[in-house]
């Protein structure tokens, strides 16, 4: 059964406009990834630093494989210079699509 994952952060306002083009040219390799179903990356409409990562995977087997390559080629180091803060992570069962 397939998983969901939203990741809440906030983003720093000098990086926004960096974060955001970020996002967009990582993207296709997290949507290629074994076992990615979707995800997308969207601001709060009444505060554009928020930021939420909405992603669909087959199992948290996949998302786990797929969180540490971002870890090991450095490119969660790079995602975290743009917070301003932790990132928090929900994992929740998808009842109904």
């Amino acid at each position: 059964m397939s998983i969901g994952i939203i990741v809440e952060a906030r983003l720093k306002p000098e990086t926004l406009e960096e974060a955001k083009q970020f996002f967009i040219d990582i993207l296709p390799d997290t949507r290629n990834f074994e076992g990615n179903e979707g995800i997308s990356m969207n601001l709060d409409e009444d505060d554009n630093t928020i930021m939420f990562l909405i992603e669909k995977w087959e199992s948290k087997a996949h998302y786990e494989k797929y969180h540490h390559w971002r870890e090991s080629n450095g490119s969660l180091d790079q995602i975290r210079s743009f917070l301003a803060g932790k990132p928090k992570r929900n994992f929740i069962e998808i009842i109904s699509e």
